[in-house]
């Protein structure tokens, strides 16, 4: 099956999963289980999956949920299967730690493994793939190295990094444009002004920030930010935030 450019280096994720689960489960029929391979496994985990479950959590599912058809069921899926994983992966290494032979919890953790793989590349790929716009998949196949601040032209967001700790966003906006008032109650952001000048109304309050200003905007408040006469194009720089999860609805 092609699978869409942004998508691919997580099939490839997938597929050295799929490997690693296969041998996790040989493993656990020996005997007595080779618990090396136990070991061997869950160095894996920590360096590889960890983070391949974070990009899908931050970058891929997040299109899911501002879809024009949120898939809410098989999204809300992997999500709950994602947690299920790191539960039998915390077992697992308490077993390992105590000496023991877990045998069962091996076999249990490589079959989850193995199902989880393949209902994102069955179902929720083909999904993404099929309801998030081509122009959104698209940003996510751009390399993330160097940008010049400065270009390309475009309007909305223009690019995007991360690491363990830090979020930052390039925007750009015409004259007069504005994305609606919103509030960011999880962290605070430090707003780079790198062209132009915008009016930033922070609960209420307007201030003018022209080129080579910055300014911080604390969590909780309610923030605006206007394209000024020339445009603007700003950093937005924050905290990384936890990712997207699976939360408890409140009783009505």
């Amino acid at each position: 099956m092609k699978r869409h450019g942004a998508l691919i280096g997580l099939s490839h994720d997938h597929h050295r999963g799929l490997v690693q689960a296969r041998r996790l489960r040989r493993a656990a029929g020996g005997d007595p289980p080779d618990q090396g391979a136990a070991a061997a496994f869950l160095e894996f985990f920590a360096r590889d999956t960890r983070w391949h479950f974070r990009d899908e959590e931050e970058r891929f599912f997040p299109l899911l949920v501002d879809a024009d058809r949120p898939a809410t069921e098989p999204l809300a899926r992997a999500l709950l299967e994602h947690q299920q994983l790191y539960a039998l992966v915390s077992k697992l290494e308490g077993e390992v730690a105590a000496g023991d032979a877990p045998e069962a919890t091996m076999r249990q953790l490589a079959q989850a493994l193995e199902e989880h793989i393949r209902f994102e590349e069955r179902t929720l790929f083909p999904l993404i793939e099929k309801v998030v716009p081509e122009e959104r998949l698209r940003r996510l196949e751009e390399p993330r190295g160097p940008v010049a601040l400065s270009s390309p032209e475009g309007t909305g967001p223009l690019w995007g990094t991360e690491t363990e700790d830090l979020n930052a966003t390039l925007l750009a906006w015409p004259p007069g444009a504005a994305p609606p008032e919103h509030v960011n109650s999880e962290r605070d952001v430090l707003l780079v002004v790198l062209a132009g000048s915008a009016t930033v109304t922070v609960d209420g309050e307007a201030r003018l920030v022209d080129a080579g200003h910055a300014m911080t905007i604390e969590k909780g408040s309610a923030r605006r930010i206007a394209a000024g006469p020339g445009g603007v194009r700003y950093l937005s720089v924050h905290v990384r935030r936890s990712p997207l999860q699976i939360s408890a609805v409140s009783a009505r």
